[in-house]
């Protein structure tokens, strides 16, 4: 699992809808994606991302948001919204070329019978993935937390194949703090299939030979050219390996210097004075 931290913060009923705790005011709706996208609800085009209403009426909506792009198509977002009187809902999209590769949350409140208490539940696709709650493992989802204290709190959830993902929300005093949430799967880097069937050499003795893979980083030159992905990026890490941090992201068709290959990764110049390494199954050598 990589170890790459998608971080969002959310700040329900701070702000941006006042008296949400008790009065009953109108629903309140804001959106954010990566990038721009046009926003339908209930299948009529109510404006562009980031989007923000506060007179919405409570109840379920049917919503669609279609992602803007310059370079290649990316898969839109649609699905079913429960608007509550006096709750901000907040919902958060990255895009890319396949729904697999998208990532997203969707947070709002729902009000308890007990006023003063504060729960925090939380959905996940897909299911299964471990939930970290202000750094305690608190276990895997679908998950329903009882009792949590009223205020910020870290939200970090992860699953193998997976990019983990951190949300930073706020639960109120009388309300259950509902997080659903969509992990990208990791799609850039895809190890490459051993050949099956292939005997293993031997030397009289009968002593097996395991040939072994240099590890050593050799220097090179001239440029990389960015391949297509699945996710329309590639990463660029701070090491040559899917566990080191992500420092930047780079586009098909664009061109970089090449200064190092080590065990299938690039070393490539991103940006002046700036370096990092790329998984070779999506670049090629000028």
């Amino acid at each position: 699992m990589k170890k790459i931290l998608v971080f969002v913060s959310f700040l329900l009923c701070g702000g941006l809808l006042t008296g949400c705790s008790l009065k009953k005011s109108p629903a309140a709706l804001q959106i954010n994606t990566t990038p721009i996208a046009n926003v339908f609800i209930d299948g009529k085009l109510t404006g562009k991302t980031p989007y923000q209403s506060s007179d919405l009426k409570a109840g379920e909506i049917s919503l669609k948001l279609i992602p803007e792009s310059a370079t290649a198509p990316l898969a839109s977002w649609e699905g079913k919204v429960k608007l509550s009187n006096g709750v901000l809902t907040l919902i958060e999209r990255d895009f890319a070329t396949s729904e697999a590769g998208s990532s997203g949350q969707v947070l709002t409140l729902e009000r308890l019978k007990d006023k003063k208490a504060a729960s925090f539940s939380l959905i996940s696709d897909p299911d299964g993935a471990l939930v970290h709650l202000d750094g305690e493992a608190k276990g895997f989802t679908p998950l329903t937390v009882e009792k949590i204290g009223e205020g910020d709190h870290q939200i970090v959830i992860s699953k193998e194949g997976f990019v983990e993902k951190s949300i930073k929300a706020k639960a109120v005093t009388g309300f259950k703090l509902i997080v659903n949430a969509k992990l990208a799967q990791e799609l850039d880097e895809v190890p490459v299939a051993s050949l099956s069937g292939t005997p293993t050499p031997t030397v009289a003795d009968k002593k097996q030979i395991t040939p072994t893979p240099s590890d050593k980083s050799q220097p090179a030159s001239g440029e990389v050219l960015i391949k297509e992905t699945p996710t329309g990026w590639l990463r660029v890490r701070s090491g040559p390996s899917t566990t080191s941090t992500e420092v930047a992201k780079v586009n098909p068709g664009e061109k970089y210097p090449l200064l190092e290959e080590k065990s299938g990764w690039y070393k490539i110049e991103y940006e002046e004075e700036k370096t990092g390494w790329i998984s070779g199954q999506y670049a090629s050598k000028l």
